[in-house]
């Protein structure tokens, strides 16, 4: 019983161990120099799409008029003006 319960609680480092030496020796091999240094480019697009004028003015008139309305509300103030 003794025996189990120690075998139970050594599994768990011993196989942690063992994942860290086996993973160590993939990350410690040497990386490969290019032969020559590249130049990052950003990409170049072959289309470039306008945005769609009437969505962009629709959705700045429906904004307009909602805050023109909102402006609008009459505030209730009762008997302390």
């Amino acid at each position: 019983m003794k025996v189990d319960r120690l075998y139970r609680r050594a599994f768990l480092p011993l196989a942690l161990g063992a994942m860290l030496v086996v993973s160590s020796g993939a990350s410690a091999q040497p990386q490969t120099q290019p032969t020559q240094p590249t130049t990052l480019r950003p990409p170049s697009s072959s289309d470039t799409a306008k945005p769609p004028k009437f969505r962009m003015y629709f959705t700045v008139l429906v904004i307009g008029l909602l805050m023109l309305g909102a402006n609008g509300i009459p505030t209730k103030r009762g008997h302390q003006d």
